[in-house]
C-alpha cells in the first residue's frame, strides 16, 4: 500500500511542478518583453519566494528552516548542499536564509526538460561534466556571477547520494571557486529528505517535514588551493554531523 501511495504522490508532485514551472515560464516571458535582463534579479526572487513555495505547499512538503550563523546580505557566498533526492531544488530555495540570493549550477541535462530548461538555462550555469570546455566556461560564469553579487550554490558530490554513506566524495569544484574568489562558504544541509523521497527510482516520494540547516560562514581569505582538501573535509564534517 506504501508503495502504490507514494506512485501517486510522485505522479502529482510532478504535475504540481510542471504546473507552476510553466507559470514561471510565462511570467519569465512577459518579465523579459518589457525589461529584458535587467529585472533578473527580481524575477529570481519571485521564483525562489513564491514559485518555490508554491511547489513545496501543493505538494505538501515543509521545509523549516534552521539557520545556525549570522548572513551578511551584501556578501557572495559560496555555497555547498548535500544532495540525495529529486526534491532537493525546491527544498535548496524555500529553505534559503533571505539575505543569500543564489544561482545553482546544475548539470547540462537539466536544460532538457520543458519550461524548466527553458529558465535554467535563462538564469543558472549549466555544466557538462565530461567536458573540460564546459568545465572551464562554467567556472568563468561562475565568477562572473559572484562579481555581480550572486551567491553560487554547488552540489559537492556532483549526483545524487545513492550510497548508504551520509555524503558522497566532493568534487573540487565548489572549493576551488571559493577560495579563488576568496569568498566564504556556506554549508546547506537537508536532513530528512532523503526518507521522504529515496533515490532508488523516480516515484518513491512521500509528503513530509524536511530540515534546511545553514552552517558557517567558513573563510577562505588567505587560504590557497594547497588548503583545498582540509576545506572539503570541514564541509563534510558539517554534513556528517547534521545528517546524523
Amino acid at each position: 500500500m506504501k508503495t502504490i501511495l507514494r506512485f501517486f504522490f510522485s505522479i502529482y508532485a510532478a504535475m504540481v511542478f510542471m504546473f507552476w514551472i510553466a507559470i514561471a515560464y510565462f511570467a519569465y516571458l512577459i518579465t523579459s518583453l518589457f525589461f529584458g535582463n535587467k529585472k533578473d534579479r527580481e524575477y529570481l526572487i519571485f521564483l525562489y519566494r513564491k514559485i518555490g513555495n508554491a511547489i513545496t505547499t501543493c505538494s505538501f512538503l515543509k521545509v523549516k528552516k534552521v539557520i545556525h550563523t549570522s548572513l551578511d546580505k551584501e556578501e557572495s557566498y559560496v555555497v555547498a548542499s548535500n544532495h540525495q533526492t529529486m526534491m532537493d531544488i525546491p527544498a535548496n530555495v524555500v529553505g534559503s536564509p533571505d539575505e543569500v540570493l543564489f544561482k545553482f549550477l546544475g548539470k547540462q541535462e537539466a536544460d532538457r526538460v520543458p519550461f524548466f530548461g527553458y529558465l535554467i538555462h535563462k538564469l543558472f550555469i549549466l555544466v557538462d561534466r565530461k567536458s573540460e570546455t564546459s568545465r572551464k566556461s562554467s567556472f568563468i560564469k561562475m565568477k562572473r556571477e559572484m562579481e555581480n553579487g550572486y551567491s553560487i550554490l554547488i552540489y559537492p558530490e556532483g549526483t545524487r547520494n545513492r550510497t548508504s554513506e551520509p555524503v558522497k566524495e566532493f568534487y573540487d569544484g565548489a572549493f576551488r571557486l571559493a577560495i579563488e574568489m576568496q569568498k566564504p562558504m556556506l554549508v546547506n544541509t537537508l536532513v530528512g529528505i532523503k526518507e521522504l523521497n529515496p533515490p532508488t527510482g523516480f516515484f518513491t516520494y512521500e509528503p513530509g517535514t524536511v530540515y534546511s540547516h545553514w552552517d558557517g560562514p567558513i573563510i577562505t581569505k588567505g587560504m590557497t588551493l594547497e588548503d583545498l582538501p582540509g576545506l572539503k573535509k570541514q564541509v563534510a564534517n558539517v554534513m556528517i554531523s547534521r545528517l546524523s
